[in-house]
Formats: C-alpha cells, sequence, structure tokens
C-alpha cells in the first residue's frame, strides 16, 4: 500500500511514523478512524479525552481573542477552573512581548523532494523587517528536555516549513536567523521554551525531514513499533492488543494539543505557500 498522489505530510504524521510505522499504516495509509478512548470507561482514559478537549476548546478561545472578542466576554463563558486559568495565561503571558501582527490558526506549507509538507500553527506574529515568531500552545503538565524537544518533528516541521513559506507574510525574504518558534505552557504559568533558528540548522532540518518522507513513501512494511511507551495512549492500542492505557503524569511528550492537521479541511484556514 503506498501514498495517495494528493497526501500531505505533517509533523503529527512524521511523529506517528517514527513513534510507530504501524499507527501510521492504519492512519494514513488505511484511513481507520481513531476509536473512542472511552471504550473501556477507565478512569485514566477519561482523564485523557477530558484534557484533549480542554486542549481543543483553548485553542478555540484563543482565536476569539486575537480575532478581537473581548477578553471579559471571553471569561463570562462558562469554563472549568483549570481551562479559565489556562485562558488567563494566555491572554496576560502568554502574547508578552510578541511582534504587533498577530495571526491565529494560520496554515503554511511547502514542498521537498516533490512531496507536500504542511504546518498548522497557532499564531504567527512578526513585523516586516523584524522577528518572525510562531507559538504554539501547551496545557499539558509535562515540559519535556530542551534537547529533547528540538528533535521533535514539530519543532523541525514548524521551523523549517515557516522559513519556507513565510515569505509571503512577511512581505520579503525571511532569513532564518530572524525565525524562532516558541512553545507556551499555560499550566506551568506560561513557560515558555524557544528555539532560535539559522541557514545550517535549516539546512540540516530539511536533509533529515527529506530522508524520513523518502523513507515513508517508499516503504511497504510498517511495522509495530517495538516502544511499548508510545502505545500508553495510541487509539489503536487495543487492535495491536497492546494492553490498557497509562497514566497521564507517565506521558513523555506533550501529546495534549498535538492537532489533528493531517485532517483538516484546506477550504477552511488561508493557505501560504513558498
Amino acid at each position: 500500500m503506498s501514498l495517495r498522489d494528493d497526501f500531505v505530510f505533517s509533523a503529527k504524521s512524521l511523529q506517528d511514523y517514527a513513534d510507530c510505522p504501524r499507527r501510521f499504516q492504519l492512519r494514513y495509509l488505511e484511513g481507520w478512524r481513531p476509536p473512542t478512548m472511552t471504550t473501556l470507561e477507565t478512569e485514566t482514559e477519561l482523564a485523557y479525552e477530558r484534557r484533549l478537549r480542554q486542549g481543543a476548546t483553548l485553542h478555540h478561545l484563543a482565536k476569539l481573542a486575537l480575532g478581537g472578542i473581548p477578553a471579559e466576554v471571553l471569561r463570562r463563558a462558562r469554563l472549568d477552573e483549570e481551562l479559565a486559568g489556562w485562558l488567563d495565561q494566555l491572554l496576560s503571558e502568554g502574547l508578552r512581548g510578541l511582534p504587533a501582527t498577530r495571526l491565529p490558526e494560520k496554515r503554511l506549507y511547502t514542498s521537498l523532494r516533490g512531496l507536500r509538507l504542511l504546518a498548522q500553527v497557532d499564531l504567527l506574529a512578526f513585523d516586516r523587517g523584524g522577528d518572525f515568531v510562531v507559538i504554539d500552545w501547551k496545557t499539558g503538565n509535562f515540559v519535556p528536555e530542551r534537547d529533547q524537544l528540538r528533535l521533535r518533528w514539530q519543532t523541525i516541521v514548524y521551523l523549517y516549513v515557516a522559513a519556507k513559506a513565510g515569505a509571503r507574510l512577511y512581505g520579503e525574504p525571511l532569513p532564518p536567523e530572524r525565525l524562532r518558534l516558541e512553545y507556551v505552557y499555560l499550566a506551568r504559568d506560561g513557560q515558555r521554551v524557544r528555539f532560535d533558528y539559522s541557514a545550517e540548522e535549516m539546512g540540516a532540518d530539511e536533509e533529515r525531514l527529506g530522508e524520513l518522507m523518502a523513507e515513508i513513501q517508499a516503504a511497504s512494511e510498517f511495522p509495530l513499533t517495538a516502544e511499548t511507551r508510545h502505545c500508553r495512549f495510541c487509539p489503536y492500542r487495543v487492535h495491536c492488543e497492546r494492553g490498557e492505557a497509562g497514566h497521564l503524569q507517565d506521558i513523555d511528550v506533550d501529546v495534549m494539543d498535538a492537532a489533528d492537521d493531517a485532517e483538516l479541511d484546506f477550504d477552511q484556514i488561508g493557505e501560504y505557500a513558498f
């Protein structure tokens, strides 16, 4: 089974393949819809789904706030205490020090070795001739080690695609050195993890991306991962007979805010390409 001609790679699909080729096969090649994780109705699974819903709501509120809806109006919504706290952090600390032009929920895409690559970002903030900043809101409590976070495919894809496709928004050529990515951990009092960029890093990221995308395109077998830690909250773990869900505190990467960018409707969000 091979990729469709119109397949679009994303940070999520690349991370899925890196974590477990079988997950990639089931989701992107065979088109399996992830089953609800509350099938067993365990307390942990219910808590996990609740966090996913909270994260989705937070991202929607952020888009409304940046679209001009007053903060006091948003705060009057029926929000649980945790979600209200995240919103307060976003409005008070999450936007601090960012350039004046701020565009929420933007889709950027480029091509690499004849294959399409997409980045769906929470916020772009920039000044022409100044900084170009990619912001990603995080609602999970866990903050990975910096070196580990830099190797995540989300970091690689967001920086590389923004560097390639951001010039149209920027209004002039965008040097990689003007670009940075900031993860903002709202559940950790707005803690930020910042990654600046460079032409050298961009070249290295392009090589890594090209190699992995070509590997996936050429793959004929998609084995089950040997790293069972990736199975803890995988929606296909029951199908693969990989046991019960793990515990939220054991998640070793921030998966709470992973956008399902492979299933977004291209007609719903403005596109900027290079």
